[in-house]
């Protein structure tokens, strides 16, 4: 079955359109649990504090991160290639393998942003499996347009448009700071695994090397901001340079987030460091039986 190229919405119903992973967009006649908070939930884990420097309130949070990732979309492949000295798309892949993702599964990539994750997640599961990938940014979804995925979808990681348990595999790339509650978001990526489905969680983290979290913070904020505004013209890629180190280096903990995959039942929480802490790979696996 072909895979549709248009951005699907929310408030759509695909079901007729794309079936491959047992019909897993929103279906309104669905009786799936789709999205829903749970009776006693837990007070919310943000992954860093307010940051008043962008926004006053936390409900301002995501018109802020939407209309800064519009407006630097554009550029971002390029950020990439900068921040990871040309070595993106060769670590994503590396990473991908190492947490188990093979031939034929069904992937769900959230905050895809210009497809990276899904890139490399595509060529592994080939022909016979399928990779979503999901944004809240509608500028990153038609830059993600440009690569082999094209079955996108415009939503947030704490409210998955998608019934129970239609995943073997959850992708995060390098966006676990900008989810407004670690407990909602990892309650959803378990809920919408299978059985031993896998969720992998890449991100860039403050190293513990003061050296090293001083080199990274002058390229990160100064090099790196200055010369993708200038070069562009555009003064938002600054303040996206700036947004994306105070978010490093206000994240919250790898402990912290590990006892947050496991509170939402996940087994087999590891964690996978390079460059004294700041590259880290999170993966959890969903348990076969039901807890």
């Amino acid at each position: 079955m072909m895979e549709p190229t248009a951005l699907l919405p929310v408030c759509v119903s695909p079901a007729t359109r794309w079936d491959r992973t047992r019909h897993c967009f929103m279906n309104p006649e669905s009786t799936h649990n789709i999205g829903t908070r749970s009776a006693g939930q837990l007070v919310p884990l943000p992954p860093h504090p307010l940051l008043r420097r962008y926004y006053d309130q936390d409900e301002a949070r995501q018109r802020f991160l939407n209309d800064l990732f519009n407006r630097t979309a554009p550029q971002y492949r390029n950020i990439d290639k900068a921040t990871g000295l040309g070595s993106g798309l060769w670590y994503r892949r590396k990473a991908l393998l190492r947490a188990g993702l093979t031939a034929g599964m069904h992937v769900l990539d959230v905050a895809c942003g210009p497809g990276l994750v899904a890139q490399c997640a595509r060529q592994i599961v080939g022909p016979a499996g399928s990779v979503i990938g999901l944004d809240p940014s509608n500028g990153m979804l038609r830059e993600a347009r440009r690569g082999p995925c094209h079955t996108l979808v415009n939503a947030i990681g704490e409210r998955l448009p998608f019934p129970d348990a239609c995943f073997d595999f959850l992708s995060m790339g390098y966006a676990l700071r900008h989810v407004s509650d670690l407990r909602d978001a990892f309650s959803e990526y378990r809920r919408v695994l299978k059985p031993g489905g896998i969720v992998l969680l890449l991100d860039i983290c403050r190293p513990r090397s003061p050296l090293l979290l001083s080199l990274s913070r002058f390229y990160v904020r100064t090099v790196l901001g200055i010369a993708f505004s200038a070069s562009t013209g555009n003064r938002d890629m600054k303040t996206l340079m700036d947004y994306w180190w105070d978010t490093t280096e206000h994240c919250v903990g790898a402990d912290t987030i590990v006892a947050a995959l496991k509170e939402a039942g996940f087994i087999e929480c590891g964690l996978h460091e390079l460059l004294n802490g700041l590259l880290r790979d999170y993966r959890a696996v969903k348990p076969e039986a039901a807890r």
